[in-house]
C-alpha cells in the first residue's frame, strides 16, 4: 500500500437485471426514475460475479481509477467525486482526519454481464456509509447516488428490489432476499451485439403517447409484485417480467428503438414455444442478453437446449446487497 494512503474501504455489490423495466428519467444528472420499476442483484453460481469499489483517504491530489482507466476528477455534473466530496466532512470528522487531504476511489467489475453501474454506485455508497460512520437519511443517501446510476437502489438492497417513484422522488424497498430464490437459475444467454445507450431509451420513450399508460400499468404491476413476493409465488414472479419485457420493448420498437436483434428474438421464440411443456420465463434490458429463468432441477436440460442458439452462456444465481468487506 502506498504511504500516501491513511484510510481506505472496500466494498463489494452486485450487478442488477429488471424485472419491471426502467424507462425515463428525470434529467441527465439528478437520473430520478420517472415510473415505478423493480430488480434484482445477481452474481455467478460461484459467486464469481461482482464489482469492488474502494475509497480512499490520501495525500495529495484526488485520483480515480475505473477498470484499469483513469477517472477525470470534476466538481461538477455525474461525476463521482461530487458524491465524495459532499460527505468529506462527514468522513474525515469520523475518522479524525486533519489537515490537508483528498479522496479518491477504484472500481473494478468483474464477470459483469449488464447492470455494471448500479454494482458500481453501491459500492461507492457502502464505502461512504461505512467510512462516515452511517447514512442519517438513506433515501436521500441512495438519491443522490441515482446521479451515478438511475437503478442503485437495487443493488444496494440486494434480492428483489420494488423502487417507487414518479420523477419527483424515488424509494427503493426490499421484498424478498436471494433465498427465497435458491431453486431457481438465471442463464444469461448473452450476443456479440452491442448494447443501445440506456439514455437513448430513457430519452425516447417518453415521447411515445403510450408513455402515461405505461407510468400506470407499472405502479399495478408493482402492487402485483409485492403480493407475489408476500406469497413467495417465485414464478409468477417471473412471469410478471416476462410479460413485461415484451410491453417494453413494443414500447421502444414504437419510438425508433430496437434492442432485441434477429438472434435474440429467434432465441426469446423458441423460450415462448417451449415454456408451454416446461416451466421457464425470459428477461430482456437494454443491453445484448436474454436472461433465461428456469428451476434448478431443469438447469442442464434448458441450458444445453439454448447453448447453440447464442455466443455464451453465464449461470447466475440472485445475490444480496453491497456491504463493506476490508478497511484498513
Amino acid at each position: 500500500m502506498s504511504e500516501d494512503i491513511i484510510h481506505f474501504t472496500e466494498s463489494r455489490a452486485y450487478p442488477t437485471i429488471g424485472v419491471i423495466l426502467l424507462g425515463g428519467i428525470s434529467d441527465k444528472i439528478k437520473r430520478i426514475p420517472r415510473h415505478t420499476s423493480a430488480g434484482f442483484s445477481y452474481t455467478g453460481l460461484g459467486k464469481d460475479i461482482w464489482v469492488d469499489t474502494r475509497v480512499m483517504v490520501n495525500r495529495g491530489n484526488p485520483f480515480g481509477d475505473l477498470n484499469g482507466e483513469e477517472v477525470q476528477y470534476s466538481e461538477t455534473g455525474r461525476s463521482p467525486f461530487v458524491i465524495l466530496n459532499h460527505y468529506r466532512e462527514k468522513i474525515f470528522h469520523n475518522l479524525g482526519i486533519r489537515g490537508n487531504a483528498a479522496l479518491s476511489f477504484t472500481s473494478r467489475n468483474v464477470g459483469i454481464l449488464s447492470g455494471s453501474s448500479d454494482a458500481g454506485a453501491a459500492a461507492m455508497g457502502s464505502c461512504i456509509s461505512d467510512m462516515a460512520g452511517g447514512i442519517d437519511d438513506m433515501v436521500a443517501f441512495e438519491n443522490e447516488l441515482r446521479s451515478i446510476s438511475e437503478s442503485v437502489g437495487r443493488s444496494i438492497h440486494g434480492g428483489l428490489t420494488v423502487t417507487w417513484a414518479d420523477g419527483k422522488t424515488a424509494r427503493t424497498e426490499r421484498l424478498l432476499g436471494p433465498e427465497a430464490f435458491k431453486d431457481y437459475v438465471i442463464i444469461g444467454c448473452s450476443f456479440n451485439v452491442q448494447r443501445k445507450p440506456s439514455d437513448r431509451i430513457h430519452e425516447n420513450v417518453v415521447n411515445s403517447p403510450e408513455y402515461p399508460r405505461r407510468i400506470e400499468k407499472t405502479a399495478r404491476k408493482a402492487r402485483e409484485l409485492v403480493r407475489l413476493s408476500e406469497e413467495r409465488d417465485i414464478k409468477g414472479i417471473f412471469d410478471l417480467s416476462h410479460q413485461d419485457t415484451s410491453e417494453y420493448h413494443e414500447l421502444n420498437e414504437s419510438v425508433g428503438v430496437k434492442v432485441i436483434t434477429h438472434e435474440m428474438r429467434k432465441l426469446m421464440d423458441m423460450v415462448d414455444a417451449d415454456r408451454k411443456e416446461t416451466w421457464m420465463s425470459y428477461i430482456v434490458t437494454g443491453g445484448s442478453n436474454v436472461f433465461i429463468i428456469t428451476e434448478k432441477k431443469n438447469l442442464k436440460e434448458i441450458a444445453d437446449r439454448y447453448k447453440s442458439h447464442c455466443d455464451s452462456q453465464s449461470l447466475l444465481t440472485v445475490a444480496d446487497g453491497a456491504k463493506a468487506i476490508f478497511r484498513s
